[in-house]
C-alpha cells in the first residue's frame, strides 16, 4: 500500500511539472492570475515556443514565452490587436541590449489588479512576451 502511494505521489508531481512547463504554439488563450489573454497565435497564427516559465509568487502571477521566427510586422500587429482591445502603452519602445524592450497594460478584471504585457524583440532572433498579473494601478507613459 506504501509502495502504491508513493508511486501515485510521483505521478502526480509529474503531470504537476509538465502541466507547468508547457506552452501551446497554437493556443488562442494565454491563462494567467485569472485572465484570460489572447495569445500571439490569436493574431499572428502558430510559431515555434522554444522556451516557457511560470511563476506565482505573492500577489505576482507570471508566465513567459519565448518564440523563434516572429517578424516585427508580426508583432507589431498583435501589439496594435492588444491595445485595440483597451490596453495602453506603459513603456515606449526602447533599445536593450540587442534588441528593442516595450511594454503594454491594462487594468484586470480583478479589483485593484493589473494586466502588464511585455515584448522583448531581437531582430533575426528570439522573441520573448512576458505576461504578469498583479496588484497596482496603470500609469500610461506620456511622451516628454
Amino acid at each position: 500500500m506504501r509502495n502504491k502511494r508513493g508511486i501515485f505521489a510521483l505521478l502526480l508531481l509529474f503531470m504537476i511539472l509538465l502541466a507547468a512547463g508547457c506552452a501551446s504554439s497554437t493556443a488562442p488563450t494565454v491563462e494567467i492570475g485569472g485572465e484570460i489573454l489572447p495569445s500571439l497565435y490569436s493574431v499572428v497564427g502558430e510559431k515555434k515556443i522554444t522556451g516557457t516559465s511560470k511563476s506565482i509568487s505573492t500577489g505576482l502571477a507570471e508566465v513567459e514565452l519565448t518564440y523563434q521566427g516572429v517578424s516585427i510586422d508580426e508583432l507589431n500587429s498583435y501589439i496594435e490587436s492588444l491595445i485595440s482591445d483597451g490596453y495602453l502603452v506603459t513603456q515606449e519602445a526602447s533599445a536593450t541590449g540587442s534588441g528593442q524592450g516595450y511594454q503594454i497594460g491594462k487594468e484586470a478584471s480583478t479589483e485593484g489588479n493589473i494586466i502588464l504585457i511585455s515584448f522583448y524583440f531581437e531582430d533575426g532572433g528570439s522573441t520573448v512576451i512576458n505576461y504578469a498579473v498583479g496588484a497596482g494601478t496603470i500609469t500610461p507613459e506620456t511622451r516628454g
